[in-house]
Parts: structure tokens; sequence; C-alpha cells
């Protein structure tokens, strides 16, 4: 499964902008080395709102969020704690990217 994490730029920062783009590919690169080999990370600015921060597919299809926890449940996962994981994996890549 292909999770799409689309990543505010203010979450880096008042200067956070000038820093999104390399950042997401950092940030992917790091989360791709240290998840399950079922996931798959695109990681990429959120600069159109209207998007939803997080999307998920598989074999190219959109899947609902419902669908998205019965694929992780295959997988004795539970959306959310995979999605708190993030949450608590994006911190730690902010801090490492920076240096913090």
């Amino acid at each position: 499964m292909t999770v799409i994490f689309r990543m505010e730029p203010g979450s880096l920062g008042p200067d956070g902008a000038q820093y999104i783009n390399e950042f997401c590919e950092f940030a992917q690169m790091q989360l791709q080395a240290c998840s399950e080999p079922y996931i798959r990370w695109t990681i990429v600015p959120r600069l159109d709102k209207t998007l939803a921060e997080m999307e998920f597919k598989l074999a190219s299809k959109k899947l609902t969020t419902a669908k998205a926890a019965q694929y992780l449940a295959v997988f004795s996962e539970d959306l959310a704690h995979f999605e708190e994981q993030l949450e608590n994996n994006l911190e730690a890549i902010i801090n490492q990217y920076f240096g913090r």
C-alpha cells in the first residue's frame, strides 16, 4: 500500500516553505528505511489545502480510510496506531533534519 502524506510547510516553522521540498525527500527516505515492507511512502508538500493530508492507494487505486484500515489489519496493524507512529516519527525526523 502506498501512503501519500502531504506535509504542511508551516510544520517546519516560519521559514518552512524554503525547506519543504528538501525535507519531504529526506522524510520519505527516513520513513521508508524503517517501515514495514508492505508500506511505501510518498511524502510531498501540502501546497493545495483542498487535498487530504493523508491518502492511501493500492495498485494505483485510491482507498477509503476504512479500506486502508482493513489492509493494515491483515498485518495486525491498527490505523490509529499507524497514524500515531507517523506523527511521532515525523517529529523525530524534523528534529533530525534541523539537527536538534
